[in-house]
């Protein structure tokens, strides 16, 4: 099994600078799961965009392209961008920077209604630093209420008000990456970030006052920022670390000594990248690449039961080959509040120099409560080619 990336503080941008060059591939579900946010390719401009899903009418609604100011640079390839829900669903917030030029540290920020009436609004956030602008690539920018949270260089945190523009600036002792929590009613952090070795604290963060509540201490060196699950209650924190070998998920939980589950049944040909929990936190559920055809491959998702019972694979994606095969950390699922529908979009395997079939370029919906797993295909327009 392939080592997880490691947290860095200079995040390597080697792994998510080359990121930059694909469209990342991220949805979420509105708060009562009738609706999926996803990216998509304007199928007129070839420009990023915003759809959304409507999954009781069975139909596509393209919501958002962001602005662009050097399209004659970027071409068609667009923004990397990461929308989400906020406000219970009447908002949505979208995240984006534009092309890969790491003189630019400015991260984008728009906020528009989607049920209501409204001023659409846009925020530009300069200077930011080369990790901190592409932090939104690991997970959903966390918002509590109105306020959405950055991290600065310097050990900074920035509270930005979505409604009033109004920021204010937090120098902490200890670096902090922030986490978001599936309501936006609580912020989490993991501390200990500077150090080359990762994270060694997991714990709530007081939205106002920036007090820490530790939940989790983390023994092991080395965690990877792309494999890393916290459950909704926040009693359980599952986590890998690379290039460990047998293959193993690091599980934490409140009251409970340390255990691990085995990914050895997936095979070393296996790569998981372990992202949600089921609304009961008894199942754990990750992304997988595997690469077991030699120069192919294929993705899906991996349901890895708590209680140790066999962890069950489901392919989406087969015959994968090119470039494409080693972005598997932007391959990011998102589970429904009600733990029923498992998301996950593949316009990124579609953005390199060599382009797939057409038929896998599409938001993928995965019914977990059917026991074949059935799969719903929304088609994203193909990109053009580079």
């Amino acid at each position: 099994m392939r080592k997880p990336m490691v947290w860095n503080p200079l995040f390597a941008l080697a792994g998510l600078g080359a990121l930059l060059i694909y469209i990342l591939a991220c949805t979420s579900f509105s708060p009562d799961d009738s609706k999926v946010l996803y990216g998509t390719v304007d199928a007129k401009s070839g420009l990023t965009g915003v759809a959304v899903y409507d999954r009781k009418a069975g139909t596509s609604e393209l919501l958002f392209e962001p602005f662009i100011q050097d399209l004659g640079k970027l071409g068609a390839q667009g923004a990397t961008l990461r929308p989400q829900w906020i406000e219970n669903g009447h908002y949505f917030l979208t995240t984006w920077v534009a092309g890969s030029d790491d003189s630019d540290r400015s991260l984008n920020l728009a906020v528009l209604p989607f049920d209501r009436g409204g001023p659409a609004r846009t925020f530009r956030v300069p200077d930011l630093g080369k990790d901190a602008s592409t932090m939104f690539m690991l997970w959903p920018m966390p918002v509590v209420g109105s306020s959405v949270f950055l991290n600065e260089e310097s050990n900074r945190i920035i509270r930005l008000d979505l409604e009033t523009g109004k920021m204010y600036r937090q120098t902490n002792q200890t670096e902090m990456v922030l986490l978001p929590s599936p309501n936006n009613d609580r912020l989490f952090y993991l501390g200990g970030v500077n150090d080359a070795n990762g994270p060694d604290e997991c714990g709530f963060l007081n939205s106002e006052t920036f007090a820490r509540t530790p939940l989790f201490q983390i023994k092991e060196k080395k965690v990877s920022m792309w494999s890393l699950a916290l459950s909704r209650d926040a009693k359980r924190l599952a986590y890998q670390v690379e290039d460990e070998h047998p293959p193993v998920v690091h599980l934490l939980e409140t009251g409970q000594p340390a255990r691990t589950l085995s990914l050895a049944s997936l095979g070393e040909d296996a790569e998981v990248n372990v992202r949600q929990f089921s609304p009961g936190s008894d199942i754990l559920y990750g992304s997988f690449k595997d690469s077991a055809e030699g120069q192919k491959c294929a993705f899906g998702f991996v349901e890895i039961p708590l209680d140790g019972s066999p962890i069950r694979k489901t392919t989406l994606i087969s015959d994968v080959q090119g470039k494409q095969k080693e972005t598997v950390e932007a391959f990011q699922i998102d589970v429904s509040h009600d733990g029923k529908t498992l998301a996950v979009e593949s316009l990124w395997l579609l953005t390199g120099d060599e382009i797939a079939e057409a038929k896998d370029c599409a938001l993928f919906l995965v019914d977990l409560t059917d026991s074949e797993r059935k799969v719903t295909k929304v088609p994203i327009p193909l990109p053009a080619k580079n």
